[in-house]
């Protein structure tokens, strides 16, 4: 990319403004058509699962459970726990010792956009470097490298789960197919799945290890039409690099910590499972933790797959309707919907949690002192 341009994250990880301003482009009107069309499909798609049960009955099953129904909010939070756990491993790894408190509300006040937002996972990813360096101290470069080999090991671990539960879930996964009529073995799909997963993480960490993936968005950035877009990314270059940089060194140097990082995010994906375990154990529905393994990683592949669909909206609704009715239990189309409501009230609880700190966030910028060993790293507010 040439010698590197003035253009540094400055102290506490903020970038500097691009000489000239770089402005929000105008979206093609087909652009904003395109994503109403896929919010009503997708609401369409939540109110037929809906219209399908007797919606007094899913009503009764939704009082019997009283004030257990608290419980339902739990198993999320001890998965965004998991998750913040590992990539505070990998920050680790760049010397950047954040507390694991302060970590877990950055990462609580980027999900109700992550939930709720169409394409929320991208944007709550920008919002994660931000309140790093508005809560954290941790410059642009590392934060942005920390989230980048993160979304390789979600990916990689994701892999993992999925053919784990093809092994594990073998009788529930025939019953399943048969009940729905054999047209989509799932023991192949899910194993093709995983491996798909593995083979997309396992790529991903290639290009990191390279060191140019950052050069490489560079690139293209700079050769777009825009004069905006070529004056930002001129006057960023070195941050490129350094997120390069960052990603490569944490990747080999930091092996220990990255296995720790896997597994804390591994045990994320079992305790979603989890999660539907104990929200069926609440409808009355004693399926075998194994069952639920059966169909609860098709579903979340399917809502990470929607990315663009907020929430998975219509998407994981109607792949839980037709997963528990192909179990054959008792009064299923009801249950089934019972329990949509329950993780949707899930949701709604976090995207409360996650705005409620994220508003108090804004209100509190002063970035908190960053502890690091390695005195070649970036520059830290306060630091000698």
């Amino acid at each position: 990319m040439g010698g590197v341009i003035e253009g540094a994250a400055q102290p506490g990880g903020q970038l500097p403004a691009a000489v000239p301003p770089l402005r929000r482009p105008s979206r093609p009107g087909w652009v904003r058509w395109a994503r109403a069309a896929v919010l009503l499909l997708s609401v369409g798609l939540f109110v037929r699962v809906l219209w399908m049960a007797d919606l007094p009955s899913v009503g009764r099953l939704l009082a019997n459970i009283g004030p257990l129904v608290v419980l339902a909010v739990i198993p999320y939070g001890l998965t965004v726990l998991a998750d913040t756990a590992g990539w505070r491993a990998i920050l680790l790894g760049l010397e950047a010792k954040v507390a694991l408190r302060r970590l877990l509300w950055v990462r609580l006040s980027t999900e109700a956009v992550h939930i709720s937002f169409p394409g929320g996972p991208i944007l709550a990813e920008g919002l994660k470097v931000w309140f790093l360096a508005q809560r954290a101290g941790v410059p642009v470069p590392e934060s942005t490298a920390s989230l980048t080999v993160k979304k390789a090991l979600q990916i990689g671990t994701q892999g993992i789960y999925v053919l784990v539960a093809a092994v594990v879930s073998g009788p529930w996964l025939r019953e399943l197919s048969l009940s729905l009529g054999d047209v989509v073995p799932l023991r192949p799909l899910m194993v093709g799945i995983g491996l798909f997963l593995c083979g997309v993480a396992a790529g991903g960490v290639g290009v990191l290890l390279s060191g140019r993936l950052a050069e490489r968005l560079w690139s293209f950035l700079f050769w777009l039409p825009s004069r905006r877009v070529r004056a930002w990314v001129t006057t960023h270059q070195s941050t490129f690099l350094a997120i390069d940089t960052h990603a490569r060194d944490v990747l080999r140097s930091h092996v220990w910590g990255l296995v720790v990082a896997a597994a804390w995010i591994l045990a994320g994906w079992f305790i979603e499972a989890a999660e539907s375990w104990l929200l069926l154990r609440l409808l009355g529905v004693a399926l075998p933790y194994g069952a639920v393994l059966a169909f609860e990683p098709v579903v979340s592949f399917a809502r990470s797959a929607a990315f663009f669909v907020p929430a998975g909206l219509g998407v994981q609704d109607g792949g839980y309707m037709a997963m528990l009715r192909g179990f054959g239990i008792p009064d299923a189309t009801n249950r089934a919907a019972a329990f949509v409501l329950l993780k949707r009230f899930k949701e709604v609880f976090w995207i409360i949690v996650g705005w409620t700190l994220f508003l108090a966030t804004r209100r509190s910028r002063l970035p908190a002192p960053v502890v690091r060993s390695d005195a070649g790293r970036s520059a830290i507010p306060g630091s000698p």
